[in-house]
């Protein structure tokens, strides 16, 4: 995500910029509608990074499956 056009608080020229990128058409009349669950998003992001947990906490491990083995019945 570019973080210049999410610093700003032009919700529509994020949109605009968004669905350039990845070629999708929002119709003028979806436009406050998705604006809604952006600034959604952007609240909750916000809170999350207020948390400092995204700099503090460590990667989870990775992982990684073991070779299965044929069941035996005892």
């Amino acid at each position: 995500m570019n973080k210049t056009i999410m610093a700003t608080d032009d919700t529509e020229a994020f949109i605009d910029a968004n669905a350039a990128v990845l070629g999708l058409a929002i119709a003028p009349e979806w436009k406050a509608n998705v604006a809604m669950f952006v600034d959604v998003a952007r609240a909750m992001a916000a809170r999350i990074e207020a948390t400092g947990a995204a700099t503090a906490s460590e990667a989870a491990p990775v992982f990684t499956p073991r070779a299965l083995t044929p069941h035996t019945s005892q």
